[in-house]
């Protein structure tokens, strides 16, 4: 992607709050990362039902670190520019990427938020935020759950109001809503502060997504389990990767690796 291209987008970005990314991941692509995703989530669903028989939401964390194939999505081209036009130069993984899963006839499992509103003393409207990578592994209808946000809510002066989740914990149909659907090897790439909900999945066909987060380097990575490890990081011989995995120190960026 040109950087003039991966610009003009970073800047919609900014007055919006999230991008939707057609065919960023081609059919060919597409595969590999189906077949061992499905693997994964088979292996670690049969562990979820131990304990929650009827899940609305799996989840696998350090999707990254778990198989080569994943990998390159951590600076994927059709993507990665976009991001760091977003960030800047000091952009690094907030987390070793997320297998997330919605089952078929699930219900919500999520009312209206944005995902740093449990920061205390941090003012409104909020200038830093992390930037999610939401690829598509098979297509999304309206009625599989989609991922819904509210264009522009990532510039409030306000937190999103409780009133819009329901008593029930499930969110409430806000005008302006955007429900993001698309074909397989689509990507939604979204502000974290911007204010989102996860609606009932009532079809017969499970929703599966690859997440991918970044954040400024000198801010603090995802953790319980979520952060790229020190081994994973120490692996990568390229530049690029290493800085992502957060190897080196905080002040060192992208263009300045020798510094």
């Amino acid at each position: 992607m040109e950087s003039h291209e991966a610009q003009a987008l970073a800047e919609r970005f900014d007055r919006e709050g999230y991008l939707v990314i057609p065919n960023a991941l081609t059919p060919k692509e597409l595969e590999p990362l189906r077949q061992r995703y499905d693997e994964l989530m088979s292996a670690h669903w049969e562990t979820v039902k131990r304990t929650d028989p009827d899940p609305r939401r799996v989840y696998l964390p350090r999707l990254l670190e778990r198989d080569p194939v994943f990998e390159p999505l951590m600076d994927w081209p059709r993507t990665y520019p976009i991001a760091r036009a977003i960030l800047g130069q000091d952009i690094t993984l907030a987390s070793a990427g997320e297998a997330d899963y919605r089952p078929a006839n699930s219900g919500g499992w999520i009312g209206w938020h944005s995902d740093t509103s449990w920061l205390p003393g941090v003012p409104y409207p909020r200038q830093f935020h992390w930037v999610r990578c939401a690829y598509f592994l098979e297509d999304i209808t309206e009625d599989m759950g989609p991922f819904t946000l509210l264009p522009g809510s990532h510039r409030a002066t306000h937190p999103c109001p409780p009133g819009y989740t329901g008593p029930d914990h499930l969110p409430r149909t806000i005008p302006g809503q955007v429900a993001i659907t698309g074909k397989a090897g689509t990507c939604l790439i979204n502000n974290t502060e911007i204010w989102h909900t996860s609606t009932p999945n009532r079809s017969a066909r499970p929703r599966k997504l690859l997440m991918v987060l970044y954040k400024h380097a000198w801010m603090r990575q995802w953790e319980a389990g979520h952060d790229v490890t020190r081994e994973f990081g120490e692996r990568q011989t390229d530049p690029r990767r290493r800085q992502l995995c957060n190897v080196g120190p905080w002040h060192r960026y992208d263009g300045n690796w020798d510094a």
